[in-house]
């Protein structure tokens, strides 16, 4: 067997008929039969997974299998996406789970070509399914949080301590004697989040990222500053 990188998560099986029959396979009956098909496919993994240099967690869960003239099959496990490879062998159950027997009893009873060819199709029409979920976009998370202070003066201080040129969207309320900052980080990327976080609990007394208690502070707090807050404050 003769074994092919076409890319970081895609990889390329040849394998002559005389191979297949050498692991106690018929080709018809690998293309023909659903259980036949996941032991032929469960056992070229476990070859793949021998070699040194190839990872299966990183082959995405794309497989086509194509006849060659001369009778010998080529199969491909991954895809072109960066998709994640979790359960090959899950994603085999679900494309050939949704023949009903009828119509694999119709599969059978096809010439190799025409089962190559529904092959085909069927594997095809499964890859721009994960293609077309995999570009949907993807709902953006709330980038908000509300910062307390027991002061205004910590407010400041931590205002002058944690920002310089990049400055989130910002409003200081007051709320039962507390300070709070609210800030939305929408633009930001996490690394930059992840920094200001670490700096930011040497001076706040506590934070929230929960929307309800967010608009709570909104809508009952007093506004001390509405809009751009935190440059308010570093003019102090």
């Amino acid at each position: 067997m003769e074994i092919k990188r076409l890319g970081e998560n895609k990889i390329r099986c040849a394998l002559t008929e005389e191979e297949i029959k050498d692991m106690g396979f018929e080709i018809d009956e690998i293309i023909g039969n659903g259980d036949t098909t996941q032991q032929f496919m469960r056992l070229v993994l476990s070859l793949v997974e021998e070699q040194e240099d190839i990872n299966i967690e990183n082959i995405s869960p794309m497989v086509k299998a194509e006849l060659l003239s001369d009778h010998s099959m080529a199969i491909t496990f991954g895809g072109d996406s960066d998709l994640s490879f979790k359960d090959l062998m899950n994603t085999i159950n679900q494309l050939m789970g949704q023949m009903t027997p009828e119509k694999m009893e119709e599969f059978k009873n096809l010439s190799r070509e025409e089962k190559q060819d529904m092959v085909d199709a069927f594997l095809e029409k499964r890859q721009k399914e994960e293609k077309k979920e995999a570009k949907k976009e993807k709902p953006k998370q709330p980038m908000t949080c509300a910062l307390v202070f027991s002061s205004f003066d910590k407010v400041v201080k931590m205002c002058h301590a944690c920002f310089q040129e990049r400055i989130p969207e910002s409003s200081l309320y007051k709320l039962e004697g507390e300070y709070f900052l609210v800030m939305d980080f929408s633009n930001f990327a996490k690394e930059e989040m992840r920094t200001f976080a670490f700096a930011a609990v040497e001076y706040d007394d506590g934070r929230f990222s929960n929307e309800g208690q967010i608009a709570y502070i909104v809508e009952h707090g007093q506004s001390i500053v509405r809009k751009e807050a935190i440059q308010t404050l570093m003019a102090l």
